[in-house]
C-alpha cells in the first residue's frame, strides 16, 4: 500500500513524519498487484500490465475486465477497454487485451501508436465475483522535438547576423534552451556573453500545436567583431524529458566575410560626371551668362519680326494689305 503517515499515523502504522514511495495498488478480495511508471515516446506501442490470481475452474464468461484512463483513483475519465460475457468492445482505438491470457490471470492492455494524449493514470479492473482486482499504472507520453538550425551562417565585416534554432514538436511544454558560444577553447553561455559577444538573446513563449504538442524558437544576434578569423560555433542547448540524458544540442559554424567596398572611388567618379554641381559658385555665373544670351536672342528676333512684317504689308499711302 501507500502510506501516507501524517494523514493517517494510527491506522495504518507507518513512522509518523513517513511515507512509502513505490508502486500502488489495490484490491477487494483478492491479492494486490504492484504499479510502475512508465515513461515512452510518442507513436510508440506500450503494454500496461495486469496480473489477477484466476481461480480454478472459471470460464471466460465469468470474467470481466474494465480498462479505464482516471481522474484520480476512482472515477474514469473514459473507457479505453472492456471485455465482458466473452464480447470485447474496444473503446479506444489501437486497443488489446488477449483474451487467452485471461484464462492464465494476465489481463494486460496493449496500446499501439501513443500519443500525447494518453498520457495519464489507468486502471484496471478485474471481476471474478465475488473477488475484484485493480491495479493501476502512470503512463508519461513524450513527444521528441525536430531542431532546425542551419549547419553553417555568415556575417559581413562590421555587421551583425541572428541566428534563429527552430524547436518543434515537442511535449510536455517545459523545455529550456541555453546558447553556448565556442570561440575557439573558451566556451560561454549566450545569456552571460553580452555586448562584444552577442546583442540579444531571446527565446520565445511555447505555442501550442493541433496535435497536443508545442513549439518555440529561439535566437542570438551576433556582431562580426565577436567572431574570430577562424569563426565561432555557436550551439542551440535544449534540455528536455523526451531525450535519453534529457539534452540536445545542435551547432552552427559562425564565419566573418569581408567588409564593404570603400567609398572613394564612387566619389571621384561623381566628382568628375558633374563638375558643375560640385562650385555653386560657378555655377551661379553660368547661369547669369546664359540667361543674358537668351535675352539678345529674343529681342533680335522681335526686331527682325517686325521689319519682314512692316516691308511685306505696308504700303505707301499708310494702309495695311491683305
Amino acid at each position: 500500500c501507500l502510506c501516507y503517515a501524517v494523514l493517517y499515523p494510527a491506522v495504518i502504522g507507518c513512522p509518523i513524519g513517513w511515507r512509502t514511495i513505490g508502486p500502488v495498488s489495490s484490491r477487494v478480495g483478492a491479492k494486490a498487484q504492484s504499479t510502475k511508471k512508465i515513461a515512452i515516446l510518442a507513436g510508440t506501442d506500450v503494454t500496461l500490465n495486469c496480473f489477477f490470481k484466476k481461480p480454478e475452474r472459471v470460464p471466460l464468461e465469468k470474467i470481466t475486465v474494465e480498462w479505464g484512463m482516471m481522474v484520480d483513483k476512482e472515477t474514469i475519465k473514459h473507457l479505453v477497454y472492456t471485455f465482458q460475457n466473452e464480447s470485447a468492445k474496444v473503446h479506444r482505438e489501437g486497443s488489446q487485451v488477449d483474451q487467452t491470457g485471461l484464462l492464465q490471470g494476465n489481463a494486460s492492455l496493449r496500446l499501439f501508436n501513443m500519443t500525447v494524449a494518453d498520457e495519464g493514470f489507468y486502471r484496471c479492473r478485474v471481476i471474478i465475483t465475488p473477488n475484484t482486482y485493480k491495479v493501476s499504472s502512470q503512463l508519461e507520453v513524450s513527444a521528441r522535438p525536430s531542431v532546425s538550425l542551419p549547419e553553417t551562417a555568415t556575417v559581413m565585416e562590421g555587421q551583425e547576423r541572428t541566428l534563429m534554432c527552430d524547436i518543434t514538436g515537442f511535449y510536455p511544454e517545459n523545455l529550456a534552451v541555453t546558447w553556448l558560444i565556442q570561440n575557439g577553447s573558451r566556451v560561454a553561455r549566450g545569456s552571460m556573453a553580452r555586448g562584444a559577444i552577442s546583442r540579444d538573446v531571446c527565446t520565445g513563449m511555447a505555442v501550442p500545436n493541433p496535435d497536443g504538442t508545442y513549439s518555440v524558437s529561439s535566437h542570438i544576434t551576433v556582431q562580426a567583431s565577436a567572431v574570430g578569423s577562424g569563426g565561432a560555433m555557436y550551439i542551440c542547448h535544449i534540455e528536455h524529458r523526451s531525450y535519453p540524458d534529457g539534452k540536445y544540442s545542435k551547432s552552427i559554424l559562425l564565419t566573418v566575410q569581408g567588409g564593404k567596398p570603400t567609398d572613394h572611388s564612387i566619389t571621384n567618379q561623381h566628382v568628375l560626371l558633374t563638375p558643375l554641381s560640385s562650385d555653386p559658385g560657378f555655377n551661379a555665373v553660368t547661369l547669369m551668362v546664359v540667361t543674358s544670351l537668351v535675352s539678345v536672342l529674343l529681342v533680335f528676333s522681335v526686331i527682325g519680326g517686325a521689319m519682314v512684317f512692316y516691308r511685306y504689308f505696308y504700303t505707301d499711302s499708310g494702309v495695311f494689305c491683305w
